[in-house]
């Protein structure tokens, strides 16, 4: 617990020299690094409040998670009865799961939003349930979804900084960067056919070339809601405003803001070793692991960032055998400002299974010497379980949407 205090500490105290400026009119609002999820400033960010439509970034990312882009979604029979935004969908009406996506990320369709959840969980229910589940999962602290398009709720809430989280993990989908950064698109459907050009509510990409999403809302409760990304300068930022007065001048400003003060320090290429593992299961020698992405740190514009600490963790339940290129941990990286981050790492041999008991224990890992930083401080702790499923909930035997 004093180990949470002092990041909540450190990154409060990172922004609050920066801040100077900056003066939105949201009532809850962020900014974060998207590569690492660093908070580089933030107002009320932990305060319930109403998404509205942006809701509807959970949505899309458990649509991509749960479908193959052919995949048919037919409309249910009282699909009719869904209130405000719409796609007109007609019952029984068919719609690609690829289509579908631009419908609920563009035109905010309520009703496709509603055809989703029936089509992934068979019930609203059981869907808003997956939605808290994998809001959980990505780390979100202060979420309850109630239904899956963001129509007020008094039991449908979140924050700015848990709907940033589920921005950056959806944005981490090229289909869905691709979908949300897309200003028309005309969808294919089998019978409403009049009327498939889907138009972006969001006006900021019109305004802003480096502006790649993500999802505009609004009801009278919620007041104006927007979660945007942009890339600049080789990173991308995402905020968030809630209840906003000037929804695009708030989130002008935190652009701005961010990408005046801060910048990349030190990257980190795919493919780099950052340590070793041993597998239990196995009498090998111990193996190299690399990342298996590229990483850097972000840091205030003229301030030195330094990396601080290091660990490679194992997985929960790591054992051999273990293919070259296969996730087995992650590389747990602490920098000067208190800020944690974890990249996956991948084995860099094969591993074969030993049949006997002494081949038994946790896995162990070490760090070297990187990029010129000292890593220190390996802490053996354990990650998340290893499933028959990748990251993101996706059945590996199922084609990328």
């Amino acid at each position: 617990m004093n180990g949470l205090r002092y990041l909540i500490a450190s990154s409060t105290l990172l922004v609050s020299g920066l801040s100077f400026g900056l003066d939105v009119s949201a009532r809850s609002a962020i900014v974060i690094d998207a590569s690492s999820g660093k908070v580089l400033w933030e107002k009320n960010s932990n305060s319930s409040m109403y998404p509205a439509s942006t809701t509807k970034i959970m949505t899309g990312l458990l649509l991509v998670e749960h479908c193959l882009p052919s995949d048919v979604i037919t409309a249910p029979d009282d699909v009719e009865t869904v209130k405000e935004a719409s796609m007109h969908l007609r019952p029984g009406e068919r719609v690609s799961a690829h289509d579908m996506l631009y419908a609920i990320m563009l035109r905010s369709a309520n009703d496709g939003c509603y055809a989703i959840a029936k089509h992934v969980s068979g019930s609203v229910d059981a869907f808003a349930k997956l939605m808290n589940d994998r809001a959980r999962q990505v780390g979100c602290t202060n979420t309850h979804f109630h239904n899956p398009n963001g129509l007020n709720d008094s039991e449908h809430t979140t924050t700015a900084h848990d709907l940033a989280l589920m921005a950056r993990a959806a944005m981490m989908y090229p289909e869905f960067r691709e979908a949300v950064r897309t200003y028309k698109y005309e969808i294919t459907r089998s019978i409403n056919m009049k009327d498939r050009v889907m138009v972006n509510h969001d006006k900021w990409l019109k305004k802003d070339p480096t502006a790649d999403g993500v999802k505009t809302g609004y009801t009278v409760p919620a007041g104006h809601c927007f979660v945007g990304s942009a890339t600049r300068n080789g990173f991308r930022v995402i905020t968030v405003v809630m209840k906003s007065d000037h929804w695009q001048e708030d989130h002008q400003q935190l652009l701005n803001w961010a990408f005046k003060n801060f910048e990349k320090k030190e990257k980190f290429a795919q493919g780099s070793i950052v340590g070793t593992l041993k597998i239990p299961g196995s009498d090998q020698k111990p193996i190299t692991v690399a990342l298996s992405q590229d990483a850097y740190t972000l840091g205030a514009v003229g301030k030195p960032v330094t990396l601080t600490e290091s660990s490679v963790v194992p997985i929960r339940g790591l054992k051999a055998p273990v293919k070259r290129g296969e996730r087995v941990g992650m590389l747990v990286l602490k920098d000067s400002d208190g800020w944690l981050q974890k990249i996956p790492v991948v084995a860099e041999a094969d591993v074969k299974t030993v049949a006997s008991a002494r081949a038994t224990g946790n896995a162990i890992g070490s760090s070297y010497f990187f990029g010129g930083a000292l890593f220190v401080g390996v802490v053996l702790v354990q990650g998340r379980k290893k499933r028959k499923i990748n990251n993101y909930g996706r059945t590996t035997t199922k084609q990328r949407f």
